[in-house]
């Protein structure tokens, strides 16, 4: 069957069309026919030639392409500021020649920015009397619909087309200080669905400078109480309420229904200064001074810009009008326009705030100062009158609020230096990001917010003494931070060496600013990955699947993780869809984990397919761990030993720090461990003697891994009968600090000191090693495989076949336990199956439970009866 392609030319000679973005102006004299009949022939002529040499000229110096002067002018400019040059000139030119001839002459114009189609036409169409060429597009139409509107001598624009000439109204040099810039409201144009802002611009003299009528194709929005038949409704209920006028003297000011916590998108600063510092800095002091606030929320610019992904408009400069339309979509209350202006040797600092529903101002706050060094208490001090007029209480504005100019910096140039850093960090530009960040603190010693971001990039980068050094100096001028900056800083500051208060200071910060979805992330992670605890991780996340979540697919992923070590592997399996739905790419090796605790391969390996890598070897090599534990899970025991062979030898060559191989000696250690051959014992012991050195030299942000290992290390040899290396191993890590605030370390310690005891023959004390982790449902799932043992040597196979029950039942938290970034996840998923085989031979013997078991078993590995790995079990006879 045929189909249609519209982007294929009918006529195989036809031209390319060409789609691009452009200014479109269109203008027409008025009274033209009447002008020509008035002159006459010969003197009209003249009068087009001269007129004619005015339009090329004009168009010349603007670099303006002219499409049709047939009937009207149509033109064509790269940027609406050339557009409106040319109308200028095009307007003033023609004032000159109407009075040089003795009569007015005045022109409409109307201009207006979008997508055109453009088109060569065929030399033999041009030689029968076609134009060069031909431009189509809905902005060519409504810049017709505003030429039509607009009054003699005036020249209207459409809302974006303003707003981006008046950025750049600099370029018209002192012509500019001559223009006036009115906006004469809403109307409906014929043919286009919804209404636009029309704005005027023009010199006094030259342009009308009031707002045009309204006719057939284009009219004038106005709301329902003001059309006529309701204004005569109106005029007798005047009547009838004559004496409510006394009331309406009290009447409030308008207000917006604007709630606690509800949402607030600020536009971008109108610049009406020239002056291109107030940009960025302004932008972000305001935002600054809103997030202090804990009872008004503010979109971030990172949600900003995925905002207009979706809709579109990327790269769009957010002006008031883009501003309600982004409101509208995302459910935000309220739209906050800020402006800057001098008048009169005064600066004015403005803040408007807009009901997106309406597109009316319900209020704006100004303040005045003279001065750059006024710009910024000026803006805290409108602030704080709109916060109170948004809801928010006076007593509340003053606990929360740190001057806008000690919160970040009263250097404005430093300001703008760290405001860029901010964007170049959001845009993936680490080095950038870094090198604004030092500008500002060289401009500003004392800006504490940029030292804290700087000591965020080194703790990014695992540079434990540069996070110190820049955390010192962020502490040393604290008094410089917000309230919500501080927390964050102790946190990110106790992240260091002491988790348990990370994640207390991080959980105060998401209390008091419930839908700072990064403070609550922070909690999820730190208490996931430092403290073992997966339950406050899901609880934090509770609620973070919102639109106004930036990082809404990292939130569901986080929350997917937590679920997953949590022991239930559907819950997690429908939230990492979600977040690949979302958009979730690069990493992610957890949602392989939890189709493989289900046994589901296939589906594990086609999820692998959808993996990224992300620049980082580390981290890339630590999402390909899932080629040594499926095969493992399978009962390939030689196939996880090659890929980690493999993963090893990778790793080395893409150059990762010694302290990823080291992890991954480990874990192909582990692997080994089941099977002794005759080198690893030496093998192991020079492993652990290399991690004893690195130990000693580590800072404080590794020292636990490196206990992790250690502890590690101890339990094999242990299992392996190298009790003098155990002793030492354990005897290294002592009671280190370490030891006590991550439950990783603390319950390594127990696992290695209680399989030293069974290893020793005194299973009892194992057994009080480890029973009360597992009957609180804490520590390590390894450590219900060597309590499991224990109960067996004691004679207990009725509490050791519960225990190969559970870690049996399990298996999700197998593979989700972040126990030293999964490091330990080979040996638990090996133990995951490995239980069925003791729960076969623990079980009483002929039961169901028994013959399940081993039935369970063998489908999971089959002809695993026959592997020396599973033949090593101290499960009973």
């Amino acid at each position: 069957m045929e189909s249609f392609d519209t982007r294929t030319p009918s006529r195989p000679d036809a031209p390319a069309v060409r789609p691009m973005l452009r200014a479109v102006l269109v203008c027409d004299i008025v009274d033209s026919t009447a002008l020509v009949e008035q002159l006459g022939d010969a003197r009209a002529a003249v009068f087009l030639q001269r007129h004619d040499q005015l339009l090329l000229q004009a168009m010349k110096l603007c670099h303006g392409q002219l499409v049709d002067k047939a009937d009207g002018v149509l033109a064509l400019f790269e940027r609406p500021i050339q557009a409106l040059d040319f109308a200028l000139r095009y307007q003033r030119g023609l004032h000159e020649l109407g009075n040089a001839e003795g009569f007015a002459l005045k022109a409409r114009t109307g201009i207006h920015v979008g997508d055109v189609m453009t088109w060569a036409n065929h030399p033999r169409d041009v030689a029968a009397g076609a134009k060069p060429f031909e431009v189509e597009g809905l902005a060519k139409p409504v810049a017709a619909r505003l030429m039509t509107l607009a009054l003699p001598g005036q020249i209207l624009m459409s809302g974006m087309a303003q707003n981006l000439a008046q950025r750049a109204v600099g370029e018209l040099g002192e012509r500019a200080g001559r223009l006036r810039w009115l906006m004469h409201g809403r109307y409906r144009f014929k043919g286009v669905p919804a209404p636009m802002l029309v704005h005027e611009v023009g010199e006094p003299g030259i342009a009308p400078l009031r707002a045009p009528d309204s006719g057939t194709k284009a009219w004038r929005e106005v709301p329902l109480w003001r059309r006529p038949p309701m204004l005569a409704a109106e005029a007798m209920l005047l009547l009838v309420l004559a004496g409510g006028v006394l009331l309406t003297t009290f009447r409030s000011e308008p207000a917006i229904a604007f709630a606690e916590r509800d949402w607030v998108v600020v536009a971008d600063l109108q610049n009406r200064t020239g002056e291109i510092m107030f940009d960025d800095s302004l932008d972000l002091a305001l935002r600054v001074g809103l997030e202090q606030s804990q009872y008004v929320n503010l979109y971030s610019d990172l949600q900003v810009d995925r905002a207009l992904q979706r809709m579109q408009r990327e790269g769009q400069p957010l002006d008031r009008q883009l501003a309600i339309e982004l409101a509208l979509r995302e459910g935000a209350r309220a739209v906050i326009l800020p402006t800057i202006a001098q008048v009169g040797g005064v600066i004015r600092v403005s803040l408007e705030v807009i009901d997106p529903k309406t597109g009316v101002t319900v209020y704006s706050e100004s303040a005045d100062g003279r001065g750059v060094e006024s710009v910024l208490p000026s803006l805290d001090s409108a602030l704080a009158d709109v916060r109170g007029r948004l809801g928010e209480t006076m007593a509340a504005v003053s606990t929360d609020r740190v001057a806008l100019e000690k919160a970040t910096t009263p250097n404005l140039e430093a300001l703008r230096a760290f405001s860029l850093g901010l964007r170049a960090r959001t845009d993936g530009r680490a080095r950038d990001a870094e090198a604004l960040y030092r500008e500002a603190v060289r401009l500003d010693p004392g800006f504490s917010m940029a030292w804290l971001r700087l000591a965020f990039m080194r703790f990014v980068e695992g540079d434990e003494d540069g996070t110190r050094k820049y955390l010192a100096e962020a502490q040393a001028h604290r008094d410089r931070l917000t309230r919500r900056e501080l927390l964050f800083m102790e946190g990110a500051e106790a992240t260091l060496d002491d988790a348990p208060r990370a994640v207390e200071r991080l959980r105060l910060l998401a209390q008091l600013y419930p839908d700072d979805y990064r403070a609550r992330y922070n909690v999820a992670y730190f208490a996931h990955f430092d403290l073992l605890d997966s339950a406050q991780a899901r609880e934090a996340m509770a609620g973070t699947d919102v639109p106004q979540n930036a990082q809404r697919p990292s939130a569901v992923y986080m929350a997917a993780t937590a679920e997953l070590a949590l022991g239930d592997a559907p819950a997690a399996i429908a939230l990492f869809e979600k977040a690949v739905t979302l958009g979730s790419r690069g990493h992610l090796r957890d949602y392989i984990d939890a189709h493989a605790a289900l046994r589901q391969y296939d589906l594990a390996r086609r999820v692998a397919a959808l993996q990224t890598p992300v620049g980082l070897p580390a981290q890339d090599i630590e999402s390909r761990l899932f080629e040594a534990s499926l095969p493992l899970d399978q009962g390939d025991w030689a196939g996880a030993r090659s890929a980690m062979a493999r993963l090893r030898a990778d790793a080395a060559e893409t150059g990762v720090n010694e302290n990823v191989i080291g992890e991954l000696d480990m874990m192909a250690l582990s692997l080994r461990v089941y099977a002794p051959d005759e080198a690893f014992a030496a093998d192991l012991r020079r492993w652990a003697d290399d991690q004893r050195t690195r130990f000693g030299q580590a800072n404080a942000m590794l020292q636990r891994e490196f206990i992790f290992r250690l502890l590690a290390g101890a339990w094999m040899a242990a299992h392996t009968g190298d009790l003098a290396l155990a002793g030492e191993l354990v005897a290294a890590v002592g009671e280190h600090p370490q030891l006590r605030r991550y439950p990783a370390t603390a319950g390594m310690a127990r696992i290695a000191k209680a399989e030293i005891a069974l290893a020793e023959g005194r299973p009892a004390e194992a057994i009080d090693l480890l029973a009360d982790d597992h009957a609180k449902g804490q520590g390590l799932y390894f450590g219900r495989s060597v309590l499991m043992r224990a109960l067996a040597a004691a004679g207990d196979r009725k509490q050791a076949a519960q225990v190969a029950a559970w870690l049996s039942k399990e298996r999700a938290r197998a593979f989700g336990e972040p126990t030293n970034a999964l490091g330990w996840q080979l040996a638990n998923v090996a133990e995951s199956t490995l239980a069925l085989h003791a729960l076969a031979r623990l079980a009483e013997p002929g039961s169901a439970q028994a013959v399940q078991a081993a039935q369970a078993f063998e489908k999971a590995w089959p002809k695993g009866e026959s592997l020396p790995e599973t033949v090593r079990r101290d499960a009973g006879p």
